[in-house]
């Protein structure tokens, strides 16, 4: 049992926990990251490690509320336990020797993308952030970018908030301002980070990419998480989940990812009526 010692709201759907387990915390890097189950009887799910504390030993996630999993979750407050939570599972990103970089996040891909942000920043990278979100009540952690970052773009697709427009036309033009990245990290939806690869190609700049296909056990055992990259099978749980974007299969990975659509919305609604009634 891991006990919660901090909980908060994003925005109307993205909250974020702060758990207690100093055993992961010593080992968690960026990149990185568990799965837990909120009770006894629930889902096995990933989410990635937003952050840590070595000291405190606490690892915080941060989560958005779509499926039967997350809503459990969510219905556990500071001061009560999650059942199960492993890790640091994966690769960690490798940011050593990266001078200057631009890390691309898109939603609430962006909690992936402030640690990496933030360790580039503490390494002495030149770091570039440019976040998406759809409009300005969807933004999440916009202090912490600008602490992390030389210069932060910030993008809604609505004009609500920051530049109106997509994160692909925010890194294209500091490209054609003259910037040479060592390397683009892109970390969001899968068509967001497909587009990015394909805007970073025409210029030959190396592109990493976060993949978080559907998981289950999280040691490459089961296959649920396996990708074609580079025209091979990868596993994203033990061989990720960065890849190099330019070989990743992104119509395959969003095929894959849409198989489970009809079982989820089941589950969903089943966990919604149980939370209704109490149970």
């Amino acid at each position: 049992m891991f006990k919660i010692v901090g909980k908060k709201s994003l925005n109307p759907t993205v909250s974020q926990m702060t758990i207690e387990a100093p055993l992961i915390a010593r080992k968690a890097e960026p990149g990185q990251f568990i799965i837990f189950r909120a009770k006894e009887d629930s889902e096995r799910i990933p989410l990635t490690i937003a952050d840590f504390d070595r000291e405190a030993g606490t690892v915080t996630i941060i989560y958005q509320i779509v499926g039967a999993g997350t809503m459990e979750l969510d219905t556990l407050n500071e001061g009560e336990y999650i059942h199960d939570f492993v890790g640091p599972l994966g690769e960690p990103t490798h940011t050593e020797g990266l001078k200057k970089v631009a890390v691309v996040g898109g939603g609430v891909g962006c909690a992936i993308a402030y640690p990496v942000t933030k360790k580039l920043h503490e390494q002495g990278a030149e770091v570039h952030a440019i976040v998406g979100f759809r409009s300005q009540d969807l933004v999440i952690l916009e202090d912490e970018f600008r602490a992390a970052s030389s210069k932060l773009v910030m993008m809604t697709d609505d004009g609500s908030y920051g530049e109106k427009g997509l994160v692909t036309d925010a890194l294209e033009r500091l490209i054609n301002d003259g910037n040479e990245y060592d390397e683009v990290i892109a970390i969001g939806p899968l068509i967001m980070m497909k587009f990015v690869c394909l805007t970073t190609k025409k210029y030959n700049i190396k592109t990493i990419v976060s993949m978080n296909p559907i998981m289950v056990d999280g040691t490459g055992m089961c296959g649920g998480c396996r990708l074609t990259v580079g025209g091979e099978t990868k596993f994203a749980c033990v061989d990720g989940p960065d890849f190099d974007g330019h070989l990743v299969d992104f119509d395959e990975a969003m095929h894959r990812g849409t198989m489970y659509r009809e079982f989820e919305t089941h589950a969903r609604e089943e966990s919604c009526r149980l939370l209704k009634e109490g149970k």
